[in-house]
């Protein structure tokens, strides 16, 4: 005969599977996705207001500003100024941008150490339902 004790058994065992099934390559994806990013370099640039040159193939006239900042191989690069970070800055004000020190062209506003933090965060939530449910199944198993 089939216990409401069993049914409980049933469902925490599948939650624990679900839960440490998905939790540790979520948490295992969102590290190594953070270590990927972990070496960018923190820098300043500056917002200056868009010279477009005319007629040139791929000249995008809808952005007015850009970001420059000056790369550790003395090069000058810019980016639009198009971002979250960016969209309330003025000509002249300065921003916080993170290079790629392999590829200094490369530049983003937003921190690049936070990086894989969703996957982190769900792959704690999942993970901490499996082992709340190993406990619970652990617990029943003592009670039956």
């Amino acid at each position: 005969m089939t216990t409401p004790l069993d049914a409980a058994s049933l469902v925490v065992e599948l939650l624990s599977w679900i839960g440490l099934g998905l939790g540790i390559p979520l948490l295992v994806a969102g590290y190594v996705r953070r270590l990927a990013f972990s070496g960018w370099t923190e820098t300043m640039a500056v917002i200056v207001a868009r010279h477009p040159i005319p007629d040139a193939p791929g000249d995008d006239v809808d952005e007015p500003h850009v970001f420059r900042w000056l790369g550790d191989d003395g090069h000058l690069y810019e980016l639009p100024a198009d971002t979250e970070e960016t969209a309330h800055l003025v000509e002249g004000d300065d921003v916080t941008v993170f290079v790629n020190p392999r590829r200094p062209e490369q530049a983003r506003t937003d921190p690049a150490h936070r990086e894989g933090h969703l996957l982190r965060l769900l792959g704690y939530i999942f993970a901490g339902v499996g082992v709340v449910s190993v406990v619970l199944s652990i617990v029943i198993a003592v009670i039956e």
